[in-house]
């Protein structure tokens, strides 16, 4: 069993790709028309009801809302955005959704979404006692909790089919590649500039989601593989 056949089976990831999608639309649509960026991210408080889920598809900035002596253009921040958010998502969430299904995986992203929304109401408020601004927008405060169920899924892979076979792999090292930045990232209160202890608490919220569901789906997860185990031996005999 390999990481590629998980990807290749039959089973559309229809939640994944829908959040992929959506996150390159909205976030497309700020940035043509920099009007609808406070339209579509959260700030507290809350204009728009919409917003409470579109912030979650919005990556980047406007160029216009940036400050002039902000250390990255708007085009860098948008696109090193979105393109490490969908390395979490595409990657992470097929590879999830595929195992799980998804409704399961659909269950991870609005429990995750109910959380984060709820901690950003929090935040809000506190940030907003001195009259300061609070505004929160990105896929990583969800996108996080899919990691740890991914790397849950490859080291059962690991356990059912051999870790010498998994270590073989060339994908496991890129997801891996993907994974351990990423755990920097959620540690780290302020990162380049453009995180702080607000984004930390998120991320490492998501993670801890993404823990707990991981060991919510291990028999899922285990009957994943004990079933393709069996589908490839009958073909094997049919052969």
């Amino acid at each position: 069993m390999k990481i590629k056949n998980i990807y290749l089976n039959k089973k559309t990831p229809v939640i994944s790709i829908a959040i992929a999608l959506l996150c390159v639309i909205i976030t497309l649509i700020s940035q043509l028309v920099s009007s609808t960026y406070m339209a579509f991210t959260f700030s507290y408080p809350v204009k728009y009801p919409w917003q409470l889920l579109t912030y979650v598809f919005l990556q980047g900035i406007p160029g216009e809302l940036l400050p002039p002596d902000f250390p990255y253009s708007s085009m860098e921040l948008t696109i090193g955005h979105l393109g490490y958010n969908l390395l979490l998502i595409l990657p992470f969430g097929i590879l999830v959704e595929k195992v799980i299904g998804s409704k399961r995986f659909l269950a991870l992203f609005t429990s995750t979404w109910i959380v984060d929304v709820t901690v950003n109401f929090i935040m809000g408020m506190i940030y907003t006692e001195d009259g300061d601004s609070f505004a929160v927008s990105g896929a990583s405060g969800l996108a996080f909790s899919f990691m740890p169920v991914g790397i849950f899924i490859l080291f059962v892979m690991g356990k059912k089919y051999g870790f010498g076979k998994l270590f073989r792999q060339v994908s496991f090292y890129l997801l891996m590649g993907i994974a351990l930045p990423t755990a920097v990232i959620s540690l780290i209160p302020n990162i380049a500039g453009v995180a702080g202890i607000p984004s930390m608490i998120i991320h490492l919220i998501a993670l801890a989601i993404g823990v707990v569901f991981a060991f919510i789906c291990k028999g899922k997860i285990a009957c994943f593989f004990n079933n393709t185990n069996v589908k490839y031996s009958v073909q094997e005999y049919g052969q």
